[in-house]
């Protein structure tokens, strides 16, 4: 079977995806030691952080940073999964969860930061944030490859959401850690030319290597709060 018959399996048949360049073995593997790195440092990183909490921050606090580890490894595993894929039926449901678990990323991310607020902010910051990325996932998964550029927006606008509450945020957080915030926030949107620019090569690694410094950033944003 061609790719280009199994891209349309779930995409458009005008979808601009079903013209990207195909990567080299190079690139994919440059692009698959990004991902690798990014999972071990996970992997060594958010034990000590859940362990540190539950003995010093409380249940509330270590549930809330269960789900935003769940939400790092629920997106690194897919992406490695979808990037490493060659074009198949499989790599393009793949892709739905991969494009998915970034709204699961950006709201574990969230709710990482929601147990140091008080009351109506916690709950409201809560509800927008998962709302809206619940609402991202239903269009990924029922709608495939419909809305992509819109989807990058989207990505954007749910990741910057947090301003609404920054005097709440600001009189509970460390200094250290809205600058840390603030950094990987930048970070992510600047990354996002690199993810767009399909001609340029290792652009997939690039890419990915953008979010994997924005996830570190977060994550030293978090660590530093609950210490």
């Amino acid at each position: 079977m061609k790719s280009s018959d199994t891209v349309a399996m779930t995409l458009p048949a005008d979808h601009y995806r079903t013209k990207k360049r195909a990567l080299s073995l190079d690139e994919l593997l440059a692009d698959g030691i990004v991902h690798a790195l990014a999972l071990l440092a996970g992997f060594i990183a958010f034990p000590i952080l859940l362990y540190h909490a539950l003995q010093t921050a409380g249940i509330g606090t270590f549930a809330a940073l269960t789900v935003y580890a769940t939400g790092f490894f629920l997106m690194w595993g897919f992406s490695l999964a979808y990037n490493m894929t060659p074009p198949s039926a499989l790599k393009w449901l793949l892709r739905r969860f991969d494009h998915s678990m970034i709204y699961v990323m950006i709201a574990g991310t969230y709710t990482a930061v929601i147990p140091h607020l008080d009351g109506a902010w916690a709950w409201g910051l809560g509800i927008v944030v998962w709302s809206g990325a619940a609402l991202g996932i239903l269009v990924k998964v029922l709608l495939p490859g419909r809305y992509d550029r819109l989807a990058i927006l989207a990505y954007i606008l749910l990741g910057w959401v947090g301003v609404i509450a920054i005097g709440p945020v600001t009189a509970v957080l460390p200094s250290v850690s809205l600058w840390l915030l603030a950094a990987g926030g930048v970070t992510y949107v600047a990354g996002v030319v690199f993810y767009v620019w399909e001609r340029l090569r290792f652009q997939n690694a690039i890419w990915h290597g953008f979010v994997a410094v924005a996830a570190g950033l977060h994550f030293a944003a978090v660590a530093v709060a609950v210490a």
